[in-house]
């Protein structure tokens, strides 16, 4: 049993669908204090940051799973989309292009304590105008770093995919699994 320390639902169902037996806790880390806009380093200070907060509120009687992503396109820094035209900025940068999804991990328990940065990378096909803007009117872009829907909008248009697909949905499960 370990304590998922995110309200992340695509993370949850990723531990379900291995059978990893978790409980939920929301990490209340404050993202925007963090100063910098180099992806690398954001995701990593981010993991860090909640790493901390989680490990001060719940100790370590459950192993902590901490984990954050974000979008790095042409060495930028996509986080989540604050509004629709940003939303839009973001989606009509990554048509037709290339990008990285960037997850970092920490597993920290009594006896073991990891931390990994993975990146898994995306080519993608131009995106239809049509599709583009169901997309945006669906708000199913909110809430996720650089709009990126792996197992949805996005899924349709990759050109070419080097890396884990769980890694892209924010939670290596292929690393994780190597130590449980």
């Amino acid at each position: 049993m370990l304590r998922l320390c995110s309200a992340s639902k695509i993370r949850s169902s990723l531990l379900r669908a291995h059978n990893i037996p978790f409980i939920q806790c929301d990490n209340s880390f404050d993202e925007e204090s963090i100063k910098t806009d180099n992806p690398k380093d954001f995701v990593y200070y981010a993991t860090l940051g909640k790493h901390q907060n989680a490990k001060e509120v719940y100790g370590l009687s459950l192993p902590l799973l901490i984990a954050d992503s974000v979008v790095m396109m042409e060495g930028n820094l996509q986080r989540k989309a604050k509004n629709l035209s940003e939303a839009r900025e973001f989606l009509n940068a990554q048509s037709g292009n290339c990008l990285s999804i960037l997850t970092c991990m920490i597993y920290h328990s009594q006896s073991k304590f990891f931390i990994d940065i993975s990146a898994t990378y995306y080519e993608f096909e131009k995106f239809q105008d049509k599709d583009l803007e169901d997309y945006l009117s669906s708000n199913l872009w909110q809430n996720k770093a650089g709009c990126i829907m792996c197992e949805g909008f996005h899924s349709r248009y990759v050109k070419k995919q080097i890396g884990s697909s769980t890694n892209a949905l924010g939670l290596n499960i292929e690393v994780l699994k190597t130590f449980l």
